[in-house]
């Protein structure tokens, strides 16, 4: 009986997680392809449908849910797929790592300001000689390994070279 419930509940998250992302981009050379999750934010670019080259912002939008061949984001927009030129996915794993992160940027960025202060306001005294390598040295140390997380860039695809296309099944 464990062992049906067991399946029963595994086939129960599954059906559910095949459910959530029902948007997927592929890759059309390698035929990889990355799903959307429903509430994802998605940063996009339009084609212009002026004759003048006007480079358009991007826009953000919470995908929701979509239609036949169009996202539905948050605010009630429509978009169709094929006026897409440009996407790109906000990871969550670097927004969470982000929040974390700061603080100890914070920390360091303030050990290392104090150890560059002291360095150049006071010199190398005797009581500063070991003091200043030691707020510069872990100051520059958890500033440089704390800000690894803002080096990092969202996922992004250009729709316009044919590599990528958008499917929803």
């Amino acid at each position: 009986m464990k062992f049906f419930t067991r399946l029963c509940f595994i086939t129960f998250i599954i059906s559910f997680s095949n459910v959530n992302a029902q948007v997927l981009i592929r890759n059309t050379s390698t035929e990889k392809s990355k799903e959307i999750d429903f509430g994802s934010r998605i940063y996009y670019k339009l084609y212009s449908d002026s004759i003048l080259e006007v480079e358009i912002t991007k826009d953000v939008g919470i995908l929701i849910t979509t239609s036949d061949s169009s996202f539905v984001l948050s605010d009630g927009m429509e978009i169709a797929v094929s006026d897409i030129k440009y996407l790109e996915i906000e990871s969550k794993k670097v927004k969470k790592w982000r929040g974390i992160m700061s603080p100890f940027l914070f920390a360091g960025l303030g050990f290392l300001t104090k150890g560059v202060t002291m360095a150049i306001a006071e010199g190398d005294e005797s009581n500063n000689e070991t003091l200043v390598p030691l707020y510069t040295g872990i100051g520059g140390s958890v500033s440089a390994l704390s800000s690894i997380p803002f080096w990092l860039r969202n996922k992004s695809y250009d729709l316009t070279t044919g590599n990528y296309e958008i499917l929803i099944p």
